[in-house]
């Protein structure tokens, strides 16, 4: 009779477990919801614009009172979405070839549906652009500036030493919002 009981509540439990099992959306860590899709396709419209260094994209992505607290105390590093557009030309002039890659690990939607925040962590490998370096008359520039060697890039990419590569990995949150209807970042660019 035990043994009865054990093999009928064997399979229950499997279908409850089952049930209880979320899929997750490919290549994240978030659960594949229609909500949660929308929001990460929302982000990987933001990824492969940073990847493209479309400033008119990523700003249309910015919502009017888009705020980005620098994390000092004066504030004086703090700016809104005029300051959000400065700082992207900015880049944009400064920063070529970039690869932008994103692993999504969690969505939070509030319980209105107006505001969203994804948790992910990005690797960016870029080449930065620097100013030439001036060397007073007679003296030669500092070393790593006149040489960096690169075996991936061709033999004139190696002799200027204007362009550098740098790669970063780092957690990031963007905080959106619902703006006519559409998602829209608030902070985290």
């Amino acid at each position: 009779m035990l043994r009865s009981r054990l093999a009928l509540t064997a399979p229950a439990l499997a279908l409850v477990l089952a049930g209880c099992a979320t899929t997750k959306i490919p290549n994240t860590d978030v659960a594949d919801t229609r909500e949660n899709q929308e929001i990460i396709q929302f982000a990987e419209r933001y990824r492969r614009a940073v990847e493209q260094r479309d400033v008119r994209v990523l700003v249309s992505l910015a919502a009017p009172n888009y705020f980005e607290d620098g994390g000092t105390p004066t504030g004086d590093d703090d700016y809104g979405i005029d300051g959000l557009r400065r700082l992207l030309s900015t880049w944009a002039e400064s920063v070529r070839e970039i690869r932008y890659e994103c692993r999504y690990h969690r969505v939070n939607v509030s319980e209105d549906g107006s505001r969203a925040s994804i948790d992910y962590t990005f690797t960016g490998s870029f080449t930065l652009v620097r100013p030439p370096v001036q060397a007073p008359d007679g003296m030669l520039p500092p070393a790593e500036s006149v040489m960096r060697t690169d075996p991936a890039r061709s033999e004139q990419s190696n002799r200027d030493a204007r362009e550098s590569w740098h790669r970063r990995v780092a957690d990031n949150r963007l905080e959106l919002q619902r703006v006519d209807g559409q998602w829209r970042i608030v902070s985290g660019m």
